[in-house]
């Protein structure tokens, strides 16, 4: 019996994520006689954990999700499963960045380098750092409490991508791939939301060096519904994939749109369910 707490997903029994809290008498019924569970991005955590611990088949799988989202995290993901990436700092607070820097001797990452806040998308609380007057500018807008839910941010090293990056979507074994493109020069963030626009032709060998290094990792972690940006060092002749971020909630624009993305989503969780 298949069980999708999915609106888009037709299941022998279809029902409602609970807002918040748990699930009803209901409900843990349905989920213990299921024998796979889909579910929304929108996903609890301890909704999650509870139907793995009765259930062994859930789309999607998430158990690299929870604890891992977020740019810091992200990077300790990586780390994990020796996934090439940026060089890059972790840190658990602007205060643990002075101290390393500021009052030990610990040294700073060359200029040019990126600060990013743990949170947000399309570009938000993330720094270009050139020199220390803008060092200090973007560290006190990481340590504003009032904007943040955590303190943590990275520091990476710039990579020179000439304005664009590879994102490579994973949904089920369905990997669809396009280039973000940004034309404006003072920009260096390739967000669509920043101006940059969508090209699914460029650089094709490199599309497909971005797609194998995503397929293997997701081989390694089970992830198998998020989307990848991947960078590449243009100033190397033959530039391989670096893993930049992995998110867990992306923009369908670049999939075709929401439309597009529900027909690729019940694609894929038929050829997951065919293959259990």
């Amino acid at each position: 019996m298949l069980l999708s707490f999915h609106p888009r997903v037709k299941g022998d029994i279809n029902l409602r994520l609970p807002f918040k809290g748990f699930f009803s008498e209901k409900q843990i019924q349905a989920i213990a006689s299921a024998r796979a569970i889909v579910f929304t991005q929108t996903v609890k955590p301890h909704q999650y954990e509870f139907c793995h611990a009765r259930c062994r088949h859930l789309f999607p799988d998430y158990t690299h999700r929870f604890g891992c989202e977020g740019k810091y995290a992200n990077i300790q993901l990586f780390r994990r499963f020796n996934a090439s990436h940026p060089e890059t700092r972790c840190y658990d607070s602007v205060g643990d960045f002075k101290v390393r820097h500021f009052k030990s001797e610990e040294p700073l990452m060359p200029f040019p380098f990126i600060l990013k806040g743990d949170e947000g998308g399309s570009g938000w609380a993330v720094f270009l750092v050139r020199n220390h007057h803008e060092l200090i500018e973007r560290l006190e807008i990481l340590g504003n409490a009032r904007i943040h839910t955590t303190s943590r941010f990275i520091a990476q090293t710039f990579v020179p991508h000439e304005g664009r990056d590879l994102r490579v979507v994973v949904i089920g074994r369905i990997m669809k791939a396009y280039w973000r493109c940004q034309h404006n020069p003072s920009e260096f963030r390739n967000n669509v939301g920043r101006g940059a626009t969508i090209n699914y032709d460029l650089d094709p060998e490199l599309t497909e060096k971005g797609i194998s290094r995503v397929r293997e990792f997701c081989s390694k972690t089970g992830i198998n519904l998020a989307a990848f940006d991947l960078l590449f060092d243009r100033s190397n002749p033959e530039p391989e994939p670096l893993c930049s971020e992995i998110n867990f909630f992306f923009g369908r624009k670049g999939l075709g749109g929401s439309h597009r993305f529900r027909e690729l989503l019940n694609q894929a969780v038929q050829d997951w369910v065919s293959g259990l």
